[in-house]
């Protein structure tokens, strides 16, 4: 759903068109209620019978959610089952998105792929809201999601990564699934160590000094 355009090249469904690819396929129509229609004709095709297919499903926003209420309803209609990955340490996630621009939008690579080693210099006088926002933006999505009712899961980034067997398995109960081995063809494209990162790593371990995000900095 997010920022793909084409056919996806790796995993899903390859005979199905990215969102934004089906709404140009359809001549980008501005109206909202045509759009919501083909939103939902969309998402049908997703969400449609395969054989061999146990459980389908799409990467969701927070800035979706927010201003899609056709998108909303859907999942609402079909009791879609949510899993929201949540990262603990939030300024990973600052330091991804500034690390992505940087490389001039690509935020993942697959295995083998060339990855562009960058340094970010980052702000630090609108740092903390930049933390506290995410934050606002998860409780916001966790609060939605039990509103309506829908079945609802949380994962935790970093749990995952210290146990992917015990983690991707209660995730796959969750769906309905049988447990079974996962994989991923993904990299990792950043540093561990923000040292290794931050062009002003001083300036940002003073900005989060005495917060409660101060741990987050390695």
């Amino acid at each position: 759903m997010h920022g793909g355009q084409g056919r996806p090249q790796w995993g899903g469904d390859q005979g199905l068109v990215y969102w934004p690819t089906f709404l140009e396929q359809k001549g980008s129509p501005r109206s909202r209620l045509t759009r919501a229609y083909l939103l939902w004709r969309y998402l049908g095709r997703v969400y449609a019978p395969q054989p061999g297919i146990d459980a389908a499903g799409f990467k969701l926003m927070y800035s979706q959610l927010r201003v899609s209420r056709p998108l909303l309803a859907f999942l609402v209609f079909k009791r879609v089952r949510v899993i929201h990955l949540i990262r603990r340490n939030v300024l990973d996630i600052v330091l991804s998105k500034e690390a992505g621009r940087a490389r001039q939008g690509v935020l993942h690579a697959r295995s083998g792929q060339a990855v562009e080693t960058v340094r970010v210099h980052v702000r630090t006088d609108n740092l903390l809201e930049r933390i506290a926002t995410h934050e606002r933006e998860v409780e916001s999505a966790r609060a939605r999601f039990r509103r309506i009712g829908l079945p609802y899961e949380e994962a935790v980034y970093e749990e995952l990564v210290r146990d992917e067997e015990g983690g991707f398995s209660s995730l796959l109960r969750f769906l309905g699934v049988e447990p079974q081995p996962v994989s991923s063809s993904l990299q990792k494209v950043n540093p561990s160590a923000h040292e290794e990162l931050i062009e002003n790593y001083g300036e940002v371990r003073d900005a989060l000094e005495g917060t409660r995000f101060a741990p987050q900095l390695r």
